[in-house]
This record gives C-alpha cells, structure tokens and sequence, in this order.
C-alpha cells in the first residue's frame, strides 16, 4: 500500500509538524509521552520512526496483552535491549485503568496514541504525561506529497484531481493517499471524471472508528452503538465490514461466524429495500455490528483497514457503465430490442466486427449517432 510504502524515513520528509517531529526526537522519550492530534497525520509514522532513531524494539499494549502490561512495561527486550512501549488508540482501551500502573512500573519509554485528546477517559493519564499535539498540515504540502507520488509511479494526474484529494481528505494524510491510489488503480492517467467516486463520500477517519470499535471491543451494546452517529449508507458500512473481517480476524472458525452474520443481516437489508420498511434496520445492524463483535477471538491482527474493492471497481467503472447504458439506449429503437440486450449482447458484436474489419466504426457511428466518446469506446 503508498500510505505504507510513502511513509517518512526521515523528519525532513514528514509533511508538516517537522518542528514537532524535531522536538519529539530530541526529547528522547524519557517521560511518559502521549501524541495527540487528527487521524492521518502521521501520529504511528512518528512513533516507528522514534523506535528507529532511538534504537528502541517497539512493543504495543492493547486489549490482547494488557493484563500483563506492568510485565511488558518493566521488562527489556528478548536480547536484553530497550524498549518502547507504545499504546495505540489509548483512549479506546477497554480496560484504561490500568494504564496508569503501567505508565509508573515502566522501566522503559512509554508513548501513548490518541485522536481524542478530549476524551474524559484520558483524564488522569493527561497528567501524568509529556504532551505533543500533531496538526493538520496545509493543503499545499499534501497536495506536493501526492504530485511526488503521482511522479514516483508514473501516474499522470491533473492538479484539479489532487486538489479535489486533498480537499476530501480535510487534512488526514493517510485518507489522501489512500484516495490517490484508489483512484489510480489500473490506471496511468487520472482525469477530474475519475475522481467523481470522491464526491459526498463520508469521511474515513468515521468508518475507521466504528471498524475499531466493532473489531477491537467486546461490548456488543457498544458496538450497535458506534453506527448511530455514523453518516453512512448502511449497506456501504456493510461492505467495510466485510472487506476487513479477514484482516482483523486470523482464525477461520471466527471468520465463518462473522460471514454468518454478516450474512443474515444482508437478508435484512434485502428485505428493507423490497419491502421499504425501514424498521428492519435495528435487526441489521445488530447482525452487522454486534455479529461481528461477538465472533471476535481472543488474538486478532492488528492491520489497517482496507476500502472496499467492490467500492473502488463501481467508481472505476462508472463512466463505462454510463457509456455502455447510453450505447444501448440508441441502439435499441434500431435494432427492435431492449436496451439492456443491445447493451449485454450487440455492443460485444459490434465491437468484433469492427475489430476483424467487417464494418467500419464511421458507419456504426453514423448508424445509431453515436458520440464521439462513445465511438472510442466500442473502438477500445
């Protein structure tokens, strides 16, 4: 993935928050720390990147190994080196009393990670830590590290695009380049018709905090929950679940159960949609979210959440699509048939026949009027 392969190796190439990065390293961790600041900006890149200029193995606390969290925060290395113990989402924690034993038996540096600095979960943890809060860069330095991409693979893409990017990321980096690799799959050129699939989308940051919520809790009221604020079309959230339940969950016993939920709750959603009745919607999201919840295992995987494919091919395909439905609108009244059947079977025909130099593209353009771009298209 570019949000990994396109990560900072050094302060200089941090966007934005380079003084803070400067200032971080320099401290050289030896308070408790907490990193505060937006989701995207680069708040887990800082941390790695302290673990590697410090010469320090990283060590995660979470849900999983936080009952042996003093042993962990006490303890060097299997070589004998020291550590930094980092606790990612800190104010996610199910168990957040106990973050503050650790922060005091720790024998090595102890960093904590939040997006909601103002989480009254954080309230005594806050004042036992060193702070340092991350900002939203500027629009311009996100919209220079996606031309550096574009350049850096070979993708040709108009500054309207990367400016509609960066404007639809709203500062969280990560969602940027996520954006732009979506966008540019499969493809060397993207043009401001690609990006369309980026207008009205919510933002990621909000499905990535219902995904951690549904995947990392074991609170299934809490789970149902996280979808109530969630400005998202219910079957779209279905479809972030699905893509990510095989990241997240290692075992195929868990998985399979999750699929059976997730199953049943697309059931629902089929019959609120032939039906219109919108009440079946609190049985969907039971089975969606708490479903998932309740399949969790004991040891999950930590990964970043992926978009979903069938996502990104829809907004890949979208203008072919259109294309292909407006061809077959024009031939239809010519050749006595559906749209759809002269779209699904006479579009293929055509195609090869001007392909083998049976008939030529003026003469079928001429014949049903077609557009110019929709020429190109059965030319293609």
């Amino acid at each position: 993935m570019w949000t990994d392969k396109y990560k900072p190796k050094a302060v200089e190439e941090f966007i934005g928050n380079q003084k803070l990065a400067k200032d971080f390293l320099a401290s050289g961790l030896k308070k408790p720390t907490i990193l505060y600041g937006a989701p995207g900006i680069g708040k887990s890149a800082l941390a790695e990147l302290a673990a590697k200029i410090l010469c320090l193995e990283m060590v995660h606390i979470t849900d999983e190994n936080i009952a042996n969290g003093k042993t962990i925060a006490e303890s060097g290395s299997v070589f004998g080196n020291p550590k930094l113990i980092v606790i990612d989402n800190v104010d996610l924690l199910s168990d957040i009393k106990k973050v503050p034993d650790i922060i005091e038996a720790a024998r090595n540096p102890i960093l904590l990670i939040t997006s909601d600095f103002d989480s009254k979960r954080l309230a005594t943890v806050k004042k036992m830590c060193e702070k340092y809060q991350m900002k939203k860069p500027l629009p311009v330095s996100v919209l220079n590290h996606l031309d550096k991409i574009c350049k850096a693979e070979g993708i040709d893409a108009e500054k309207p695009v990367l400016e509609k990017i960066v404007e639809n990321a709203a500062g969280d980096i990560r969602a940027a380049v996520s954006d732009l690799e979506m966008l540019a799959y499969g493809r060397k050129k993207i043009t401001l018709k690609d990006a369309e699939i980026l207008e009205g989308r919510d933002r990621i940051g909000d499905i990535y905090k219902v995904l951690g919520t549904i995947f990392m809790k074991r609170n299934l009221q809490e789970s149902v929950r996280s979808l109530y604020d969630l400005d998202e079309q219910p079957q779209n959230t279905l479809l972030w679940i699905d893509e990510n339940v095989p990241c997240v969950y290692p075992g195929i016993e868990e998985r399979a159960k999750a699929y059976s939920f997730l199953s049943r709750a697309d059931v629902f959603f089929g019959r609120i949609t032939s039906r219109q009745y919108w009440g079946f919607l609190r049985y969907f999201n039971v089975l969606m979210a708490g479903g998932v919840t309740v399949s969790r295992p004991e040891k999950i995987n930590f990964a970043r959440y992926q978009f979903p494919f069938y996502l990104i091919r829809m907004g890949q395909t979208k203008k072919e699509r259109n294309l292909k439905k407006s061809i077959g609108l024009k031939m239809s009244p010519v050749l006595h048939c559906s749209s759809k059947i002269a779209a699904n079977e006479y579009i293929p025909l055509y195609r090869n026949l001007i392909k083998e130099k049976k008939i030529a593209s003026k003469d079928v353009s001429e014949k049903f009027r077609l557009e110019e771009e929709e020429t190109d298209y059965l030319t293609s």
